[in-house]
């Protein structure tokens, strides 16, 4: 794969490893892996690695978030027949009268809402701040947002413009419907729960609209469960794109700055069947320029379970596995609890803390997947766990983590170890009889931050 046929990133993700691919983890691998063998992407997050590597290796991938598990079928997981059907795929015939079914019921649902904000956001982006005032256009906005009503049932702001009716008044009555049927027309759950939020009130009803059609594709149709995974994998790269926060779904973004709220609205204005379509043309050239192995296989699973005697890995033969953890103590599932949510489109209870709704919108905790690699105390014992389970498949390691941010590495630096490098090769040194330590400085982007120089680390374990 080139730079080229990865052009449009799948995701805005922490981690991202598209550049380390052609820098540094191609080099590695190559001489942990013989052409054609079978590849493990144990944490793909956005399969950045596995595409990566697909026309050269089989590719087994596999995350323990539905999401990403998606995102890397859409773009694995395939034949010759499925090749040629992309070259002839038709969203439109595929998803147009349902989305244009749900986006009528949904338009009777905020008439009000989406009229104004289809004409306010345009004189927000342009409003140009005086010296000692905001823009009144600016605080009109601010109000609208405000009178949104909470997915509770009760409304941000007192007064509850009928702006929002006759969602707000019915908002618990259809909720309360969904929860039980999730199935329910009009799908409502993004803009229920995050318009005004991560998107706009129209971005808001078109998402559900897409998601909405994407369960409607026939069931005899005798691609249906591919073209679901695509058009899946389309609509969370345009979520992921056009949330108006960050990069990310941990917290909104503030809108009391007159330059916040600019920002949000510009955000707020991407057209997501735009992004959607771009993403769809993207897989398809990606899978019509670089085409893969028969038998990738994509996994959704802890990788601890994954890896134990008993899993579907059982059928396979792994010849490397390729472990990229998180770093931090930041799990993913609450940065990226929208677009799993989307995945599952189940109307989760949200969490709340003192009797209100967080910021966040996030579901109840006990949906969050959660990896003992975010826990400073659990992460060895992880690293450790991993390493036992490939070597009794008998297969070769390769794990990428970070000298400088990794949450592991920083403890045993924080407890004295001067080189904790060296400490992390003694610790699979235990299980692999050669461990090879290589070291190189990247610019390194998380949580929308901008780039700093990290030591980025590979550790290679075979024999």
């Amino acid at each position: 794969m080139t730079r080229e046929t990865t052009r449009l990133k799948t995701l805005w993700y922490m981690g991202a490893k598209t550049r380390l691919c052609e820098e540094f983890l191609d080099g590695a691998v190559r001489d942990l892996l013989s052409p054609g063998g079978t590849l493990l992407d144990a944490c793909c997050g956005t399969a950045a690695v596995a595409r990566w590597f697909a026309s050269g290796y089989r590719i087994l991938a596999n995350d323990s978030q539905q999401f990403s598990s998606v995102i890397a079928r859409a773009h694995l997981e395939g034949d010759g027949e499925w090749t040629q059907e992309l070259d002839r795929l038709e969203p439109q015939q595929d998803l147009g009268h349902a989305i244009s079914e749900n986006q009528r019921l949904l338009d009777g649902l905020v008439p009000k809402a989406l009229e104004l904000e289809d004409s306010i956001l345009s004189q927000v982006i342009d409003a140009v701040a005086g010296p000692d005032e905001s823009p009144e256009v600016l605080d009109r906005y601010r109000a609208f947002v405000s009178e949104a009503p909470l997915p509770d049932g009760s409304a941000a702001d007192k007064h509850n413009s009928s702006l929002h009716q006759p969602l707000a008044m019915r908002m618990p009555e259809l909720l309360e419907q969904r929860m039980q049927d999730p199935s329910q027309a009009p799908a409502l759950m993004c803009t229920a729960y995050w318009a005004h939020v991560y998107f706009g009130i129209r971005q808001a009803t078109r998402i559900d609209s897409i998601r909405h059609a994407i369960d409607q594709i026939p069931m005899d149709d005798p691609h249906r469960c591919r073209k679901q995974t695509l058009y899946l994998a389309a609509l969370l790269h345009a979520v992921s794109v056009s949330t108006s926060g960050t990069s990310h779904f941990a917290q909104p973004r503030s809108i009391a700055g007159d330059s916040e709220l600019v920002a949000v609205a510009k955000r707020r204005s991407i057209d997501i069947d735009v992004q959607f379509e771009l993403a769809l043309d993207a897989i398809r050239t990606e899978w019509l320029e670089s085409p893969r192995l028969d038998g990738n296989k994509v996994y959704c699973s802890d990788i601890h379970e994954l890896l134990e005697a008993g899993s579907p890995l059982d059928e396979e033969d792994v010849d490397l596995v390729y472990l990229d953890p998180p770093y931090t103590a930041d799990n993913y599932s609450r940065f990226y609890h929208v677009l799993e949510t989307l995945v599952e489109y189940d109307y989760p209870q949200l969490q709340t803390r003192g009797g209100e709704l967080t910021r966040g919108r996030y579901p109840d905790q006990e949906k969050r997947f959660t990896s003992d690699f975010c826990s400073s105390i659990k992460a060895e014992d992880a690293f450790r766990s991993v390493a036992r389970s490939c070597k009794e498949r008998g297969a070769s390691l390769l794990i990428s983590y970070s000298t400088d941010t990794g949450l592991l590495t920083r403890r045993w630096r924080n407890l004295g170890d001067e080189n904790p490098a060296s400490r992390f090769r003694n610790l699979l040194l235990e299980y692999y009889g050669s461990v090879e330590i290589r070291e190189k400085t990247l610019m390194h982007s998380g949580q929308g931050d901008s780039n700093r120089s990290v030591r980025e680390l590979l550790l290679l374990c075979e024999g």
